[in-house]
Parts: C-alpha cells; sequence; structure tokens
C-alpha cells in the first residue's frame, strides 16, 4: 500500500492503529519478555474523557517472572499502539499478521 504525500505524522499513526484488528483467541507475544497472552474478550467500557473505551481480558502465560506477571486487563488503543509500534507481536486466529506499512 503506497502512502498519500503530505501526510502528517499524526494521519500516519492512525492508518497504521487502524489496520490492526484485535479478535478473541488472537495471541499477541511480548518482544522484550517473551511472554505471551491470548484475548480473551473485549469489553466496552465508558469513560467520562474519552466517551466509549475497550477493554481486553487477556491470559498471559510464560511470563518471565512470576513476581511481574502483567495486567490482565489492557485498553485496546494501548494493545495496537505496542503492536505498532512493535512491542507487542500479534498472532491473529484469523491467520493475518500485522505488517507496518512503510510510509
Amino acid at each position: 500500500m503506497k502512502a498519500s504525500y503530505g501526510m502528517s505524522d499524526k494521519s500516519k499513526l492512525q492508518t497504521q492503529l487502524e489496520r490492526v484488528i484485535l479478535c478473541v483467541g488472537d495471541i499477541i507475544v511480548d518482544t522484550i519478555s517473551g511472554g505471551g497472552g491470548t484475548l480473551i474478550a473485549r469489553r466496552r467500557h465508558i469513560d467520562i474523557e474519552e466517551d466509549d473505551v475497550y477493554l481486553w481480558e487477556i491470559k498471559w502465560f510464560n511470563t518471565a517472572s512470576r513476581e511481574h506477571v502483567p495486567s490482565p486487563i489492557r485498553e485496546e488503543s494501548e494493545l495496537k499502539l505496542s503492536i505498532v509500534a512493535g512491542a507487542y507481536i500479534l498472532h491473529s486466529v484469523n491467520g493475518k499478521t500485522f505488517e507496518r506499512l512503510h510510509i
């Protein structure tokens, strides 16, 4: 996919974030710790400042330390940003992988 000229950095990031589709059953892998998690459920949360916020329940496995287990609840926007930034690798139940656009 070719990028259009003149896109702001914010527009480029938004384009990348919109391409990340999360589904129940997807697996995410933390590229730093090597731990992973399965997306169990997506819940809608009403927030006064941001209107609708979607939260994901995650069942973590192979965490490096029993003392530092990641939070089982993450905001969808945080997960998508982590995938776009390369901190998490997404393995979709639909067989698709996320590939960053070079824009």
